[in-house]
């Protein structure tokens, strides 16, 4: 019976050892992005502008969930995905609408439309404010 089926369980350890690579890669392969945001820069915008700092704690607090994944703790994209960091907020803001609208953008639009679907005008400007303040670079 096991001769029967031993594709299957190829392809069963195929998909877990694909699965527990990239978790490792995720997780352990890049040592910035397991490094949190800058606090004190953010709690210096706080204190400077509190309504900006509001926006920018939501909006960081938003890229840390979805977005810091592809972009990097700083916003300097990876190897297929793009720098954002330092970008003006209204960039960004424009090229969230419209991927949330479902407008053909670039070569990425089928990653980033799912995402920008579950956004709401708010966050789409709470991300705007914080990716603003990112480096873009790497560290």
């Amino acid at each position: 019976m096991l001769r029967k089926y031993w594709w299957i369980l190829l392809v069963v350890a195929v998909a877990l050892g694909v699965h527990f690579t990239a978790q490792n890669i995720i997780h352990h392969g890049d040592p910035e992005n397991l490094k949190g945001p800058d606090l004190a820069k953010v709690a210096r915008i706080e204190a400077e502008d509190p309504a900006r700092g509001a926006r920018v704690r939501a909006g960081m607090e938003k890229y840390e969930s979805i977005c810091r994944l592809c972009h990097h703790r700083t916003g300097h994209g990876g190897k297929f995905t793009p720098a954002i960091g330092g970008r003006p907020a209204a960039y960004v803001e424009h090229m969230l609408k419209l991927y949330r609208s479902g407008a053909k953008v670039g070569p990425m639009t089928n990653l980033m439309a799912p995402w920008a679907k579950e956004l709401t005008d708010e966050d789409i400007r709470n991300l705007g404010a914080y990716v603003e303040t990112l480096a873009g670079t790497k560290p």
